[in-house]
């Protein structure tokens, strides 16, 4: 479902590529008109408030006049890359728990509690 284009331009985000309306709305602005381009116009419609031809917290799809010609699209990147070494060590301790069968009383467990079975129980 990606938008993209070799004629794209792309541009990465930083905390100050965001601002907020006073009813708590998530903006960008928009690249090419440099008008509010709220974060569900552009996840919905792919479209800026300039195209839509209204302020953020009036916009509508009906508008006939369209002064913005971006299309627009966010997409979210990442690696999956844990630290190996704690993925190791966690590997071992599960790796020695299961092989040895002993398991580990709780703290503070009274006698008889270890999983053992005591004579008068069988």
């Amino acid at each position: 479902m990606s938008n993209q284009s070799e004629d794209a331009a792309y541009t990465e985000l930083t905390p100050d590529s965001w601002h907020q309306n006073d009813a708590g709305n998530y903006y960008l602005d928009c690249p090419e008109c440099g008008s509010a381009a709220t974060l569900m116009n552009v996840v919905k419609h792919g479209r800026c408030n300039g195209y839509l031809d209204q302020q953020e917290e009036e916009t509508k799809l009906d508008e006939e006049t369209f002064d913005c010609t971006a299309k627009l699209w966010l997409e979210l990147g990442y690696v999956s890359n844990p630290d190996p070494e704690a993925t190791d060590s966690d590997a071992e301790q599960s790796d020695e728990s299961v092989e040895t069968g002993e398991g580990v009383p709780a703290e503070g467990s009274p006698p008889g509690t270890d999983g053992t079975v005591d004579e008068s129980q069988q």
